[in-house]
């Protein structure tokens, strides 16, 4: 198995591509005689657009929960930022202060620097696994 045959099916594995989307990669892989390119240029197995955050939760008492929220919807909430008042992002401020974050919302939300914060935010990753084995994941893809 080529190498990035084996990219393709971690990331899978990882949660980080979808089973559709791995299949249009190995397709293009394969037409293309596993290269990494194709005539619209190189193919990105790494770099991917966003489309869902999802937050898996596996109760040991049976309380699952399985959450994908369409990227769509958070990039529309952040526009609705805008409309905040500005003594609000202070009320924020300065509670996320008092909790050893030294943090200006309004900068963050405001500047419109919504893709960066989006980019970044995407390569959040949370695993918790409890004593009582609960698993909780929260994750982009």
């Amino acid at each position: 198995m080529s190498e990035e045959r084996q990219r393709v099916l971690s990331m899978v594995a990882q949660g980080k591509l979808s089973i559709e989307e791995a299949e249009k990669l190995l397709d293009l892989l394969q037409k293309n005689g596993c290269s990494e390119t194709s005539s619209e240029g190189p193919v990105s197995l790494d770099k991917q657009e966003l489309k869902y955050l999802r937050v898996v939760v596996d109760s040991k008492q049976g309380d699952n929960v399985n959450i994908r929220v369409p990227m769509a919807l958070l990039k529309a909430g952040l526009r609705l930022s805008a409309l905040i008042p500005p003594v609000a992002y202070q009320k924020m401020n300065e509670h996320m202060q008092q909790k050893g974050l030294d943090l200006d919302v309004n900068q963050i939300l405001k500047n419109g620097n919504i893709g960066e914060l989006i980019e970044s935010i995407g390569e959040l990753n949370v695993d918790v696994n409890s004593a009582q084995g609960d698993k909780v994941k929260v994750f982009f893809e």
